[in-house]
């Protein structure tokens, strides 16, 4: 019963609220695509972009619409984990099926690689959340300075981790016009391990001393990595926990070091702390733009019962007066239809991400901020557009 467990509570100890299953970035690639794949020729402009945020250059891809223009834009960010800009695992490619359904319906879409990932520089896990939140407006700014982008409708949406970081930076930059999240962490960081510890032991009915040294083995593991990162005792007893106890609970991601102090670095470093720290109250809570949240019923990374409950809980308390939660029945935690909504099957499942998703962001995006919210005199408009 131990052995059978063991892996799945490898990634609720080793991964973090923003993703807790799979890092995207290190799936095999086998240069397959999937049915909802866009196929070449686009039906609009692409363009590759470069921005700089503090000595790092972000590498990316920019499709605009047919016609002059200006256009509303959205500026997409991954789960956690190192991605690539089409967030591609398997065969694939969940942000070029967002951006391509949204530029055919008239809205810019800018996706870009993570740090230190394809084409842009950085260490990844030297970043923390609000790091991200940085690049998503330097982006953002990057897209002001366009001819065919209207400065003023501009947002960000973001999956997983992602949801929490365009949030983050909405709430940093009040030019941010409104925020997507999908699959968004709503809980605390340590929360939602322990909501995934207690679900995992429930689910392979691990009960009694057999569960409790799995909890004590998490409460050690916590009280380690929210230790002062810097203090020579902390990266002895991470060292120590890694060589022992948690020797065997290490993933086998191609990211992680083999290096044990370089393991300790990271576990200590920026990135994991984020995750461990997340706090939706300061994600959500100063939020005062249009907000769509959207979870999956299947979904056992971020259980939206749990999850997009208290954010839709934090954002009836936020300044914004806009807010949409949906939550849509047999989707895992990457939006897909699936059986089960286990991670598991994520590469095997045909479809990339929900048709209804894709239509339901589409829609919202540009009731507010799309051509017809941006007349004048239509009295649904949340701004205008055109000034």
């Amino acid at each position: 019963m131990m052995t059978r467990i063991l892996p799945v509570i490898i990634v609720v100890l080793f991964v973090g609220v923003g993703g807790l299953i799979y890092f995207l970035g290190d799936q095999p690639q086998r240069n397959l695509r999937s049915v909802q794949t866009p196929e070449l020729p686009y039906p609009y402009e692409v363009v590759e972009m470069a921005v700089e945020n503090e000595g790092v250059v972000l590498a990316g891809t920019l499709t605009l619409p047919v016609g002059e223009g200006p256009f509303p834009a959205v500026i997409l960010h991954s789960v956690a984990g190192p991605a690539d800009r089409d967030q591609s695992f398997d065969k694939h490619a969940s942000f070029h099926v967002i951006a391509d359904r949204l530029t055919r319906g008239g809205i810019a879409v800018a996706r870009f690689d993570d740090r230190g990932i394809g084409g842009s520089t950085g260490n990844y896990f030297e970043t923390s959340w609000n790091g991200f939140a940085d690049d998503v407006i330097a982006i953002k700014e990057n897209l002001q300075a366009l001819p065919q982008i209207d400065a003023a409708r501009i947002g960000a949406a973001g999956m997983s981790q992602g949801g929490a970081v365009s949030a983050l930076a909405a709430s940093k930059d009040e030019e941010v016009a409104f925020v997507i999240l999908l699959s968004a962490p709503g809980l605390t960081g340590v929360a939602a391990l322990k909501l995934q510890l207690e679900k995992t032991l429930a689910l392979s009915n691990v009960v009694g001393e057999k569960a409790d040294k799995y909890r004590t083995l998490f409460d050690d593991y916590m009280a380690i990595v929210q230790s002062d990162p810097d203090a020579p005792v902390t990266r002895k007893k991470l060292r120590s926990f890694l060589q022992g106890p948690g020797k065997a609970l290490i993933p086998a991601y191609g990211f992680v070091p083999k290096d044990i102090d370089d393991r300790v670095l990271m576990f200590l470093g920026p990135w994991y702390r984020s995750n461990v720290q997340f706090d939706p109250q300061a994600a959500y809570g100063e939020i005062d733009v249009p907000v769509l949240a959207i979870g999956g019923s299947f979904d056992p990374v971020a259980p939206p019962a749990e999850h997009l409950q208290n954010i839709e809980l934090v954002l009836s308390a936020a300044p914004t007066q806009d807010v949409t939660v949906t939550q849509f029945e047999g989707l895992n935690h990457l939006l897909q239809v699936s059986k089960t909504g286990l991670p598991n099957e994520y590469g095997k499942l045909k479809n990339t991400i929900s048709e209804d998703v894709l239509s339901t962001m589409e829609d919202w995006i540009n009731v507010r901020f799309g051509e017809r919210a941006c007349s004048t005199d239509d009295p649904a408009a949340p701004v205008d557009c055109n000034e």
